[in-house]
This record gives C-alpha cells, sequence and structure tokens, in this order.
C-alpha cells in the first residue's frame, strides 16, 4: 500500500477533541510517502459523495484516485471533476468489489445507500482497506455487530461521516458544560426533524436505463424489478433499500445527546407512530411521523421527533436540532453548529459560535437559515480521519466504529419497534437483544446470495 504509517505525523488531542491538525496536518503530510489515496463509491453529482470528496482534498496529501458508480453519467462526470481538481488522473470503476482488489488504495469513501453501507465497510477493511462511511453505517441491528467485529479484528481505521463530532463548537460547549457542571447531571436529550417531503409516486416497471448496472445497484438486497421512482434518492423510503427518516436524518442529532448524555447501549426502546400525511397513492413505506424514545441506564433517556410532511418548527424556532435538560439547565445544540446554555428560569448562560462564520449567517435558536453552506466541518472530520490513518490510531477517530455503531443502533432499533409493535428490551452491557417476539424478526435482513454481510 501507498500510505506510510508513522506515529510521528500525528498531533494527539485529548478523546472526542477536535485535531489541531485538521487544519494545519502534521509537518510533511503531503510527502509521498505520506499520501493516502481512496476511492470515492458513490459519486452522483447532486449527492453527498462529490461533497466529501471535496471535503476530503482540503486534507494535504490526500488524493482521490479511484471513482466508482453503477451510475456510467455519475462516473463520467466524477472522474472529470476530480482529475481536473487534482489535475491527475483518476479512475473509474463500475464494480465494487474490483475497487477492493487496487492494491494502491488505501481508503474507501463509501456513498452508498444505506442497504450497501455495511457491507461496503465490512468488505474493505477485510480487504485491508480504511473506511470512511456516510451515516446509517448499516441497516439493521445485526450488521451494527458485524461492523464492530470487522473493525476489532483488522484494526483498520474506521469513521461515520457523523461530522458534529469534529464541530469545534460543540466539542468546546460539551467539553465545558461538563467540566463546569453547568446544566448539572443529564438526564434526558430531545432530538426533532422537520420537513416536507414531496411525493414520490407510483413506480412503474420500465426498462432499466443504459446508463445503470441495476443489479450491482442493488447489491446485497433481495432481488426486485426496476421501477422509475427509486434511482437516485427515493430509495430512502422504500424497506428494501433505505432505513426511512430515521436512519436519514436522526442519526445526526440523536449522536449529539448520547455524546452530551454519555449513554451507550440502551434499555428499553419504543416507538410511536405512522403514515398520516403522505399521500395513500405513494409508494413510501416508512413512516412519515414517527416519536422514538430510548431509556438507558441511570435515569437517562432520549426522543426522537421525526415528521416528513409538516414543516412547523416547534422547538427553538429551527427544524432541526438537540436539547439535553439538566438538573439545573439544558444545552441547546442548533443545526448550524451553535451552542447555547440556559439556566432553569430560560436565562442565556453561554453560547459558543461556530468559528470563522459571519455573524449573519449563523443558526441561533430563532434563526432557521440553513447557514448558505458557511458552517460544515466535513473538512476537519475528513481531516480527523486521516491524522488517524496515519498514527495508525483508529480509537482516535471522533466517530469511529465504537461512537458510530451505537449511535446509528438508535434508529435501526427504532425502526424495529416500529415495525414489530413492540417495546424492544435490550442487555445494556452488550446492546444484544433481550426481548423475543417480533422484534427478532426484524433484527436482521435477508442478503442476495453471494452478498452476506459478516
Amino acid at each position: 500500500m501507498s500510505l506510510d504509517i508513522n506515529r510521528r505525523n500525528f498531533i494527539s488531542g485529548s478523546a472526542g477533541a477536535f485535531f489541531i491538525a485538521a487544519s494545519g496536518r502534521a509537518l510533511g503530510a503531503a510527502a509521498p510517502s505520506s499520501r493516502v489515496r481512496f476511492a470515492l463509491v458513490g459519486c452522483h453529482k447532486a449527492g453527498r459523495g462529490v461533497q466529501v470528496g471535496i471535503a476530503a482534498l482540503k486534507t494535504p496529501g490526500v488524493e482521490i484516485a479511484c471513482v466508482c458508480d453503477v451510475d456510467s453519467r455519475a462516473l463520467d462526470y466524477a472522474a472529470e471533476f476530480f482529475s481536473g481538481k487534482q489535475g491527475i488522473p483518476v479512475r473509474k470503476e463500475k464494480d465494487f468489489r474490483k475497487v477492493l482488489e487496487m492494491k494502491d488504495i488505501d481508503g474507501v469513501i463509501s456513498e452508498t445507500p444505506d442497504h450497501f453501507h455495511a457491507y461496503s465497510a465490512v468488505m474493505a477493511m477485510r480487504a485491508g482497506k480504511h473506511v470512511w462511511v456516510e451515516k446509517p453505517c448499516a441497516f439493521c441491528p445485526e450488521e451494527i455487530f458485524a461492523i464492530r467485529r470487522a473493525q476489532a479484528e483488522t484494526g483498520m481505521v474506521f469513521q461515520q461521516g457523523s461530522q458534529r463530532r469534529s464541530a469545534p463548537s460543540f466539542v468546546a460547549a460539551i467539553r465545558e458544560i461538563r467540566e463546569k457542571n453547568m446544566i448539572g447531571e443529564p438526564h434526558w436529550g430531545k432530538c426533532w426533524y422537520n420537513t416536507v417531503r414531496g411525493p414520490i409516486g407510483r413506480g412503474r416497471r420500465t426498462a432499466v436505463p443504459e446508463w445503470l448496472d441495476w443489479d450491482l445497484w442493488q447489491g446485497p438486497a433481495p432481488r426486485e424489478a426496476f421501477r422509475d421512482n427509486i434511482v437516485h434518492y427515493n430509495w430512502h423510503w422504500f424497506r428494501a433499500w433505505g432505513t426511512g427518516e430515521a436512519g436519514n436524518n436522526q442519526v445526526h442529532f440523536v449522536d449529539v445527546a448520547r455524546w452530551m448524555l454519555g449513554c451507550e447501549w440502551p434499555e428499553r426502546v419504543l416507538s410511536a407512530g405512522g403514515r398520516y400525511w403522505m399521500p395513500a397513492d405513494q409508494d413510501w413505506e416508512w413512516p412519515d411521523t414517527q416519536m422514538i424514545t430510548y431509556e438507558f441506564p441511570g435515569n437517562k433517556f432520549i426522543t426522537w421527533e421525526g415528521t416528513c410532511c409538516t414543516n412547523v418548527k416547534s422547538y427553538f424556532g429551527v427544524s432541526t436540532g438537540t436539547l439535553v435538560y439538566g438538573d439545573s439547565g439544558a444545552a441547546f445544540f442548533a443545526p448550524g453548529g451553535t451552542v447555547q446554555v440556559f439556566d432553569n428560569k430560560s436565562n442565556l448562560v453561554k453560547e459558543w459560535e461556530p468559528a470563522g462564520v459571519p455573524k449573519d449567517k449563523i443558526i441561533t435558536n430563532t434563526d432557521n437559515r440553513t447557514g448558505g453552506g458557511w458552517f460544515d466541518s466535513t473538512p476537519a472530520h475528513f481531516g480527523n480521519f486521516v491524522d488517524c490513518i496515519r498514527a495508525a490510531a483508529p480509537d482516535r477517530c471522533t466517530a469511529n466504529a465504537d461512537v458510530a455503531t451505537k449511535s446509528t443502533y438508535l434508529a435501526l432499533v427504532g425502526n424495529v419497534a416500529q415495525l414489530s409493535g413492540e417495546v424492544v428490551k435490550i442487555d445494556p452491557a452488550t446492546g444484544a437483544l433481550a426481548s423475543g417476539g417480533g422484534a427478532a424478526k426484524f433484527w436482521g435482513r435477508e442478503y442476495q446470495p453471494g452478498w452476506e454481510v459478516a
């Protein structure tokens, strides 16, 4: 492999801290011996993959050496784009499995649909490649443990795209809130997401477009006929390929709550809701409205409220966020990187703002603007990932395999509770399913033969 692992290249920091190297990098990181070459898997022009690829190139010594996509249009676009951006030719490959055979590829950036995430992560680590995978890193609880086993057995560096873990304002706020006991003992993390999803229609069985390899797109999922309302985004709302709004958006903000509360595995999970607003003539298969409650040892719990069809901003005037209540106050984590602490009389005690963001672009508790792209901790998060690769220090990733799987697990078990209609009981020491019944039916998934995740 091209990477020269050298611990002296690593700039250390405290656990969960933002690495100084994210902006400056260690001395000599761009040298050929320290170059880290990635394959970007999933690179549609309008997708997350190209965004992450651009963020990756802000880290000195990083190269997008190969792009991989089952859509030939995306493949051609990404190869031309990244070749031009780097000034070096970028290889093209349609089949992810062939990427794993490339000896000069150090890591894989997996920006595939949800049903492909665990397969890509596990197979890449077992092929000796480091992994950046988008959330949710798995499709079902059983895959969570497959990822944990693969990372433990291979020692490869794993990072989930939970970039708020590398946001300086969040890191500084959580550290100070804890050190100064600013809200007392935290007990409840309240998370929410409000939006209005458009209709996805009723899919028609048509010929597969000439630019798409439908068989490869399905990968680990049992084969279904092509329909014209699945690729490239609406797969989120089909149970064969997506994890609904819980897997799509919950992971980010429940992760922040779990981080602030210091929770690990839950004891009980229950979910209520259903499809109330999405018209009956749509193919949508997941709830458009869902409330999930997670109970943890030590008198701690997290709730997540997801509403896909009403954009009414009930809490702090923002469409999504995390609010953690403690004995003597509360901490609000806004979508734009601002953190505010209030006492029990609702007085603002302290505020942390994202660095480098113009004042008029900061999202506060009364402002729901998107921030115009100003707040983005993805470059810092990717820098942390690369620093850990160079240092052979997988545990120092801010969203490493332990952090990522425990937060993603919550969304997936929430879906198990919803589908089974049961209160799901968990062994809080291991995360194993403690109750049987209907929950066991949804704990794993069926695989296309030859594509199993183990």
